[in-house]
């Protein structure tokens, strides 16, 4: 187990800034994940600590150990790709051992590292088959044992389940975990999936722009987003813009006299809530003192079986989508129906309209 400090790095393509001054920490045994879009950075960031592109400033260090001016066959990392990278003309025995074969190990060493690395992965029956003989996700197996059975100070994986399918990625995201736990082996991965990255980690970093908007775990990244990007890229939001608190109408004069301490000198926020954090309600349905209330008309009803999704036009003029768990036969025949939206103050989240970064104690 390894911690890894990654200390005001930077990097710079044409035109691009890559990496914008990223400063983390990531603890021993942790499994840290990068998560944001295409073109964020994550995928630059992790080549960088692997060795194959260089930062233009910054450090790199493992274990206390500066490695950025270590070529990366020196470094002492395991990496996993997203295309799997196995040797097609190999079985897969040959092409676990290929690592400790170029550091020079015992013959029988490696029959033994390599038996208990198939088994890590439940290939343990399949170490003479060759690649074209295994499904996508058994290829990936094959990878993850090649990089873990050299004993790696930390893991790097980018976006491995992304060529499987949603079945397979599910089951393989689960074996990663508990391989990744059972090793204690400090781990940074990297996706654009959200869901994918809540199941996993014990902390992400989202990042936009080359930029970190948030590092926190995946409780607090979905449910106290830093930022309106955050918010926004990390499950289903609605997001009100440009909300003028003084303004006329249901929400801006709730929010003006319930979360008037908070607003104190704003003229305009942004207003976000989840589909799920609210509750669709008669327009009868008192108002708690702890919640707004906003009144409209069911646009349209999407039913996904055991769940529901309501897209209500509100009198005030934008569109809600509202989540309904398991939801009544009546429940679903409401298209026109007038309802009311309860929206409780602490599932309310305020972000500065210019800033874009979360205005606190709203919760």
């Amino acid at each position: 187990m390894a911690r890894v400090e990654l200390r005001h790095i930077n990097k710079r393509y044409p035109g691009v800034q890559a990496l914008d001054d990223i400063d983390l920490d990531i603890e021993s045994g942790e499994f840290f994940t990068l998560l944001g879009p295409s073109g964020c950075g994550k995928t630059t960031l992790l080549r960088t600590v692997a060795g194959f592109n260089r930062q233009d400033s910054g450090e790199v260090r493992v274990a206390g150990e500066r490695i950025d001016g270590m070529p990366a066959y020196r470094r002492n990392i395991g990496l996993v790709f997203q295309d799997y990278a196995i040797f097609p003309h190999m079985t897969v025995g040959d092409n676990v051992a290929f690592g400790l074969r170029n550091r020079g190990r015992p013959r029988q060493e490696i029959a033994e590292r390599v038996a208990r690395a198939l088994d890590l992965v439940r290939l343990g029956a399949h170490a003479a088959r060759l690649p074209h003989q295994l499904s996508g996700g058994q290829q990936q197996r094959v990878g993850l044992a090649r990089a873990v059975v050299i004993e790696p100070q930390i893991l790097l994986m980018d976006e491995p389940l992304s060529n499987l399918d949603a079945k397979l990625r599910i089951e393989l995201r689960d074996d990663i975990r508990d391989l990744q736990r059972s090793l204690g082996i400090t781990t940074i991965y990297v996706t654009h999936d959200q869901e994918e990255a809540l199941v996993i980690s014990d902390r992400i970093c989202v990042m936009q722009g080359g930029r970190v908007h948030q590092v926190g775990t995946p409780w607090e990244v979905y449910a106290r987003p830093a930022t309106l990007f955050v918010a926004s890229f990390v499950g289903a939001m609605n997001v009100i813009a440009d909300l003028r608190v003084g303004a006329g109408g249901a929400l801006a004069l709730g929010l003006a006299s319930r979360l008037a301490p908070v607003l104190a000198g704003r003229d305009c926020v942004t207003l976000a809530i989840r589909l799920e954090d609210m509750t669709v309600a008669g327009t009868s349905e008192d108002v708690p003192s702890d919640a707004l209330a906003l009144d409209g008309a069911v646009d349209k009803v999407t039913f996904a079986g055991r769940e529901a999704f309501y897209r209500v036009q509100l009198d005030d003029g934008p569109q809600i989508l509202a989540h309904v768990h398991r939801p009544e036969r009546r429940l679903l025949e409401r298209t026109g129906a007038r309802v009311r939206l309860i929206l409780p103050l602490a599932n309310v989240h305020l972000f500065d309209p210019a800033l874009g970064r979360r205005i606190e104690a709203v919760s």
